[in-house]
Formats: structure tokens, sequence, C-alpha cells
């Protein structure tokens, strides 16, 4: 063959090379800037992980040949850094005795494999205080994460060793016992972005890097292990994969920071995850409104069921839990379930959120059963559109209580509440307790029990300031109970199948056929659709309420009254 053409060639291949190292290059570069330099310690882990390993040896997948590592080498740091980041690791046996067994496994696996090694003479000294040896680390990689680009990118022209030679060099005989367990690596990067989830320490990391992608591939158990609140926001993507995190207890009166929820703010997306079996407990105030996985959310929680049981014994004013978050600012929380019992005596307790400044809540059900002071199905307040919820829990309040929520200065439309609502001394409705907007379309079939007003939708529709209250198209099927509270004296009491107290706006195309009980020797007005209605209040019947008033000569007369109904 020519020269020309030799030469032809190998510059042809020189080219190919320099082309693929350049694309391995801005492929770690890419890797660099999505994971940055916020890497976890070994020592943080393993109590026997006294110094940095004398090298580190990679086994490229499907060779038969080794490369080295060692302190000297200028690539060393780096890679232990992502080597200790990005792996999990399992543990070898006592001792450094070689198995041909083991290491055959190593070598036929077909798979990417890192050792942390150490030098014989050094094993007494960085021992446990027991006086056992250390181990070697082992790590097993899959094709395409980070760690295995880096190894295969910085070793492509070292040196090679088999395992002969590799025993010669470090002059003994092995890494590993007979009964090795190498374990597929729990961290790996795969080309979809995600980071996997497969320990509860991979889950834990998050808070290392909060704006990253995250995936669950396996069940998370906490049974004996504490899942710590964080003050990290959370930027990212956690994808719980249809993957459960179970067995969460919290002694809030314990923890040196007095929270419930998993992250403290979330700005990101938290989708398709359980959390079941979650247990708090806490004589202490929560003192900021709480939520089992985010106080604050501003971006989207989707997919997510949650269970269990919070129970805050404080008499403290200031406790405030929800099911899903503490308080919406922001974003959405779509098709959520809360199955968590929430006992919260003395405080506001939500379903889905305790207080909402901003943001949507769609297709959500509360499931737990509610005990506090000011209860809701789903939230305290509510401007926007609330669309497609549902209450099933039973609610108990000591002043009120609402299937959905306490003021409604939206649309509330296509909601049903179907839980048992008791109030001991105050206000309970099926859908909102205040309505300054519209309801539509909602319906009440659960048993409401409460005193000074009880009604099968709406407690009072419309203000005396203008605001107009619309119910379209509502229905309530249960028996209404009013009754005596034992703590405040009203003069007047009203129960209707619809509305308590029906100030100003409408009411149209609206039933009620349940029954109205009255316990109580109060001067109560009890109606169909309406308890009382004043003359600036329409309905598309000509009957339908207990009782009419004047507008203007009542809210003359009765204005703080009303401001505090």
């Amino acid at each position: 063959m020519p020269l020309v053409v030799i030469l032809i060639i190998l510059v042809g291949i020189a080219i190919l090379i320099k082309l693929d190292r350049d694309y391995q290059r801005k492929i770690i570069e890419q890797d660099e800037a999505n994971y940055g330099n916020e890497y976890l310690k070994l020592e943080e882990h393993l109590s026997y992980y006294k110094e940095n390993p004398d090298r580190i040896i990679y086994k490229p997948k499907m060779k038969d040949y080794f490369y080295v590592i060692d302190k000297n080498d200028e690539d060393y740091a780096h890679l232990l850094e992502v080597a200790e980041d990005r792996m999990s690791y399992s543990l070898i046996e006592i001792g450094d005795a070689f198995s041909v067994d083991s290491m055959d496994r190593i070598m036929s696996s077909g798979k990417n494999y890192i050792i942390l090694d150490y030098d014989k003479e050094k094993y007494a000294n960085i021992g446990v205080d027991d006086g056992t040896m250390p181990r070697p680390v082992v790590y097993k990689l899959l094709d395409d994460n980070r760690c295995a680009r880096l190894f295969k990118y910085v070793t492509q022209f070292k040196k090679r060793y088999t395992m002969e030679e590799l025993e010669e060099m470090l002059g003994k005989t092995g890494f590993s016992r007979d009964d090795v367990n190498v374990e597929i690596a729990s961290q790996e990067e795969v080309n979809d972005g995600y980071t996997r989830i497969y320990t509860i320490d991979d889950f834990k990391r998050i808070a290392n890097n909060p704006s990253g992608k995250y995936k669950l591939e396996n069940d998370l158990d906490f049974t004996g292990d504490t899942l710590q609140f964080t003050t990290t926001v959370f930027t990212g993507e956690l994808d719980g994969n249809g993957h459960t995190i179970k067995n969460i207890t919290k002694n809030l009166a314990n923890e040196d920071i007095n929270k419930i929820a998993m992250f403290y703010t979330n700005e990101g997306t938290i989708k398709n995850l359980n959390i079941e079996n979650i247990n708090v407990t806490s004589d202490k105030e929560t003192n900021y409104p709480e939520g089992i996985i985010a106080q604050i959310n501003e971006g989207t929680i989707e997919n997510c069921i949650v269970s269990g049981n919070v129970t805050i014994t404080s008499e403290g004013v200031n406790n405030c839990v929800g099911g899903i978050v503490g308080n919406l600012f922001g974003g959405t929380i779509k098709n959520c379930v809360n199955r968590v019992n929430i006992t919260c005596k003395s405080g506001t307790v939500g379903g889905i959120s305790v207080y909402r400044a901003g943001g949507t809540i769609e297709n959500c059900t509360n499931a737990g059963n509610l005990v506090g002071d000011n209860v809701n199905g789903i939230c305290m307040e509510y401007v926007g559109t609330l669309s497609n919820c549902m209450n099933t829990g039973n609610i108990t309040a000591s002043n009120i209580g609402s299937g959905m929520v306490t003021y409604n200065q939206g649309h509330i439309i296509n909601c049903q509440n179907h839980g048992t609502i008791t109030s001991e001394n105050g206000m309970v409705a099926g859908i909102a307790i205040y309505n300054h907007a519209t309801i539509e379309n909602c319906v009440n079939e659960g048993q409401l029990t409460g005193c000074h007003i009880v009604a099968g939708i709406a407690g009072t529709n419309g203000d005396p300031n203008g605001a107009e209250g619309i119910i379209l198209n509502c229905t309530s099927t249960d028996i209404l109970t009013i009754q005596t509270s034992t703590q405040y004296e009203q003069d007047i009491l009203y129960v209707g199948g619809i509305v308590g107290n029906h100030i100003l706006g409408n009411i149209e195309g609206c039933s009620f056929s349940g029954g109205i009980v009255v316990n109580t020797n109060k001067t109560t007005y009890q109606g169909i659709l309406a308890g009382a209605k004043s003359s600036k209040a329409t309905i598309d019947t000509k009957t339908g309420y207990g009782h009419s008033y004047d507008f203007e000569t009542y809210y003359e007369e009765h204005a703080m009254e009303t401001l505090n109904d």
C-alpha cells in the first residue's frame, strides 16, 4: 500500500478520534453544568471510611482489563468526587483475601466496575474502633451515567492492566471474599435526564441539588429512619413514578426544626408520588402553615396521594395544617388526594391547603378526617376557579366547618361534599361559609350540624358591602341540624337547604331534598332554599325562604351582627 494512502488513513483515524474526544468532552462539560460541584462525601455514610483510597480501579464494561488511577494522578481528585457523589455502593466483607469466583463475577458481568482500594499496610491504621479492617468499596455502574462517561474519557489512553498484572502490581491477591455482593449503582443518570432514586440516601441527596430531575425507581420505607425537613427551595422535578414513600414518623417536640413538610418551598414539579402512613405528633405550635409535601407551593404538585395521621395537641392559636401544602402562594395542585387524618384542635385545617394567596386547585379530593377550630375540606379562602374537587372526610370544628372553603371570592364549580360536618359553636356549610362570588353545579350529600348558621351550600350569600353571591344549579340532599351554641349567644339562627342568610345576589336552579332539624329555642329562620332573604336578594321561585327583611333597614340596625356572621 502506498505510503501516501497509509498517511491519509492515519490522519483520518486521528481526525475521527479527535472528533469523538471532542464529543465526549462536550457531554462531560454538560454533565458538569447540570450537576455542579456540591459533592457528597463517603465518610458521611461509612463510619470506617477514614481517608480517601490510595487508588481507584476502573474496569470498563465487556472488557477484561483494568485502569488504575492513584493519588498522584491529576484526575484522581475529580474522579473520586464524582464517584462518591453519583454512585451508591455495596460493601465488601471484612478482609482482603482474593476470591477467584468473586472476581470472575466482576469480569464476566459485562458491566462497568469501580473499586476504591487501599494499600495493604495501611489497613490497621484506618480501621474502626473495634479493630476490624476497612473494606474496599465496589461500584457496579450501568452504561450511561455521569460517572461512567467521565471514567471512559479520562482513562481512554491510560495503561491497561490484566487481572494478573494488577495482582502483581498491588502485591496482593485481590479485593474481596467469596460472598461479595455487588449491586447496581443507585443514582445512575440516563438519557432522559433523570437521576434515579433507589434508596433513602439517594432521596436525601436531592437537597444537595434541588434544581435537578429525579425519578423514583423503588418504594422507600423510612421505618427507623428520619426524613429531615430542609429549608432548601426545590426548583427541579421529582417524579415519584407511581412509587411510595412510607412509614415516616416525626415527633416535632424532639425535632431541631419543628416542621412537618418534606420541602420548605416547591417552585418546581412534584408528581406521581404516594406518601403512605406518615405519622406526626407535636405538643408545640406549628408557627407557620404546615403541609405534608411542602410548606409553600409556587410550582406544580400533581397526581400525589398522602395518607397517615397528624396530631397537634398544642393549644396555640398559630397551629395550621394542610394535607398537601401549608400555603398555596402560586402554581397548581391538581389530581391529588389527601387521606391524612389531621387533628389540630385549636388551629386552622385544610384538606389540601390551609391558605391560598394565589395559584389553582383542581380535581383534588380530601378523604381524611379533619378536626380543628376552622376546618375546610379544601382550603380557607379561594379566589379564582376551584373545579372538580370533593370532600369525603368527616369534619369536626369548634368554630367553622365547610366542605370546600370558608371564603369564596372566585368560581367554585362541579365540587361535592359527601362528608359529615359538625361544629360545636359556629357555622357549617356544605361548600362555602361565605359566598361573595359564584358557586355552580355543586352538591352536598353530607349531614351538617352546627350553630348560628347551617346551610347545604353557602352559609351567607352576598355581602352588605356590595359583593353579590351567585348560586346556580346546586343541590343538597341530607339532614341539616341547627342547635344552640354552648359558647356563643346569637339572637337569630339561620338554616337553609341551600343558603342560611341570602343577603345580596341570586339563587337559581337549586334544590333541597333533605330534612331540617331545629334543636334550639332560639329564634330560627329556616327555609327550603334560604333561611332568610333580604329585599335585595333574588331567588328564581316565589317561595323557598323562611324569612324576608328589608336590606337597608336591617343592615343599618344590625351592621355589627352581619360583620360577625
